[in-house]
C-alpha cells in the first residue's frame, strides 16, 4: 500500500529491535523504552512506503512541528521489525 509523502504515521514496531542502542539513541535517545508487551510505537512523518528494505519516515515531527531548532532525522524501519502501521489524517 502506497502512504503519501508527508502523511503522519504511527509505526508499531518490534520492541527488541527499537532497544538496540544504535537505534533507541535516535528514536528515544533519553528514555528506556519499556512496555507492557513486546511492541514499541513511533510518530513520524512519511517519506517512502514503497522502499523494498523498509518504510522510511521523518523522526521529530509530531512533538515538533514549529521548533526548526529540533533536527529532523530521515529514518529507515526494516520491513521485518514492523508489526503495523496506522495512517492518521492532519489538522
Amino acid at each position: 500500500m502506497k502512504i503519501d509523502k508527508g502523511t503522519s504515521v504511527a509505526v508499531v514496531i518490534n520492541r527488541h529491535w527499537a532497544h538496540l542502542q544504535g537505534v533507541r539513541m535516535f528514536l528515544r535517545p533519553e528514555k528506556d523504552i519499556g512496555g507492557a508487551d513486546e511492541s514499541h510505537v513511533v510518530f513520524a512523518r512519511m517519506l517512502d512506503s514503497e522502499d523494498p528494505n523498509g518504510l522510511w519516515i521523518e523522526l521529530n515531527t509530531a512533538k515538533h512541528k514549529e521548533d526548526s531548532t529540533v533536527k529532523r532525522f530521515s529514518f529507515l524501519i526494516p520491513w521485518s521489525q514492523i508489526l503495523s502501521v496506522v495512517v492518521g489524517e492532519d489538522d
